[in-house]
């Protein structure tokens, strides 16, 4: 699957074109807005189309292409779009981006036979992985959710502070892990045996979930569990997330919100919260209700102006962590210098999304600035067989994250002995 048609040059579509042509897809780009167009083919080599995608003969012009990504701002017109595809032109790969529940459930998504992609889904689950592995900078799921990737900065407490990698078998025997690729001074690198780990560091673990609790337990020394969240202001995202950690054990909610009338709903449907009536910017109001304590703030508004500051204001007032749904990349790019630990980029989710379709894998969004990494599949042939990973030397599998066999995944070490039929799940630098 090489040809790639997206529709829609917005600030989702323009990333991708951007990433898939870097990756070697052939790329049209379709929106009615001709500077958009424009600009993207000014610098990447893909063709614009300038033209109503939800007219027949403007989709007559990408017939041949095998892909195709809908990711204009309406949801309607996005499945519009999709229903036009399947109708006149019988396409069978459809992706499409929603962000109402109705949209992605089963039964439209077997009507019109597409993939739905729901943006409001990507992001209360990215929330959810914050509050359950608060210790990780970012959590990422792949393989279908087998294998999560976790990426966390050392501290001088950890265990593995000062030590070299080939010193952590030991601990590998308690808790399977694969150390996929280290961050030092923003240059990220796959590390040797005889690299140091130092505090600061950034590692990216991969491991099964299952065993995420046990590494927890056993390894890190800066995982505190939260206890106390702030969800600051209301949005479409507020209810759902609400209905999904309600009865998470040991986590108090607060809500903070201006609007008296939506506080007095909130309040009457989740009376297991304390929903504070006022400006999410009100010191006082924050202070007193214990903003200090708070493990980790949330502001997933749709003004990601007030969401950047609010959480830079909790930051400041003592809240362990912040969590702040962007957009942009203006942002995007000094999010980390401004105090906040988790940016919440529904782009970035949509592309790991697009990502699984096109190659099984979705760790783009951790790798997505990092350019000398990426990430392969290898087939285990005969000559490897019954090998030990140890044993296995071939330039273009230096890591082995994990191996899949069949239906099954497991991360390895040096002693996992492979199959003839095995797939190993490799990273490089290219």
């Amino acid at each position: 699957m090489k040809k790639v048609c997206i529709i829609g040059a917005g600030i989702v579509g323009s990333s991708l074109a951007k990433k898939l042509t870097h990756s070697g897809y052939e790329v049209a780009v379709i929106d009615y807005n001709d500077t958009k167009i424009e600009d993207l083919t000014s610098t990447l080599d893909i063709m614009g189309i300038d033209c109503d995608a939800t007219e027949v003969k403007c989709l007559d012009k990408v017939k041949d292409f095998e892909l195709f990504i809908v990711v204009t701002d309406s949801d309607e017109r996005n499945i519009a779009i999709a229903a036009i595809l399947k109708a006149f032109f019988k396409k069978e790969k459809i992706i499409v981006r929603v962000s109402k529940n109705a949209f992605a459930a089963p039964p439209m998504k077997e009507l019109l036979g597409i993939e739905a992609v729901n943006i409001l889904t990507e992001v209360i689950t990215k929330i959810i992985d914050t509050i359950r592995f608060p210790f990780a900078m970012s959590v990422v799921r792949f393989e279908k959710g087998k294998l999560i990737l976790l990426n966390y900065k050392v501290s001088s407490e950890d265990i593995f502070a000062g030590k070299e990698i080939k010193e952590l078998q030991a601990l590998k025997q308690l808790v399977p892990f694969t150390i996929a690729a280290l961050e030092r001074d923003g240059k990220v690198v796959i590390p040797k045996g005889g690299t140091i780990v130092y505090p600061e560091d950034i590692i990216f673990f991969v491991i099964k979930e299952e065993d995420v609790k046990l590494f927890q337990e056993h390894l890190l020394r800066n995982a505190e569990p939260i206890k106390l969240l702030f969800i600051l202001g209301h949005s479409k995202f507020t209810n759902e997330l609400l209905k999904r950690i309600i009865g998470l054990e040991g986590l108090k909610i607060k809500l903070v919100e201006k609007d008296l009338q939506k506080c007095e709903e909130i309040a009457g449907e989740f009376p297991e919260i304390d929903v504070l009536h006022g400006e999410v910017t009100d010191v006082e109001l924050l202070k007193s209700e214990g903003i200090n304590n708070a493990g980790l703030v949330v502001a997933i508004t749709e003004d990601e102006e007030d969401n950047v500051l609010s959480c830079i204001l909790a930051k400041k007032l003592g809240a362990k962590r912040a969590a702040a749904l962007i957009s942009h990349t203006e942002y995007e790019n000094i999010i980390e210098s401004i105090g906040i630990d988790t940016p919440i980029v529904p782009r970035k989710l949509l592309a790991s999304r697009v990502y699984t379709t096109l190659s099984s894998k979705s760790l783009l969004d951790v790798f997505e600035l990092r350019d000398n990494i990426e990430i392969i599949e290898i087939k285990v042939d005969k000559e490897w067989n019954e090998k030990r990973i140890a044993d296995i030397k071939y330039k273009d599998c230096p890591l082995i994250l994990a191996l899949k066999r069949q239906t099954e995944i497991q991360v390895v070490d040096g002693n996992t002995q492979v199959r003839e039929g095995d797939i190993l799940i490799c990273i490089r630098e290219k």
